[in-house]
């Protein structure tokens, strides 16, 4: 490698369209992720916390259906914004 001197091509032979598509999914499932985990954090708070174990069980299958409907559709970390937020408040309200 050391002797080889020849300048790189600009695209390094990629396709860039497929990397770019690969890395927009990868985004949108992180941000996903991150909206649900901590949907499951603010589920943790209510049931080990204040005691609302049947809140926290809704609350878990709406996360879970939020976030495959986020994934399917396109809506991403959007999806489950709606449940992080309503959890939120019933973690503030009971």
């Amino acid at each position: 490698m050391a002797d080889d001197h020849t300048l790189a091509a600009v695209d390094g032979g990629m396709d860039m369209p497929a990397h770019e598509a690969t890395y927009a999914a990868f985004v949108g499932l992180t941000e996903t992720c991150v909206v649900a985990l901590l949907s499951i954090v603010l589920e943790l708070v209510l049931w080990g916390l204040k005691g609302q174990g049947a809140v926290a069980l809704i609350g878990f299958v709406l996360t879970i259906g939020a976030a495959a409907f986020g994934g399917m559709s396109g809506l991403s970390w959007r999806a489950g914004l709606p449940v992080f937020l309503l959890l939120g408040l019933a973690c503030i309200v009971l």
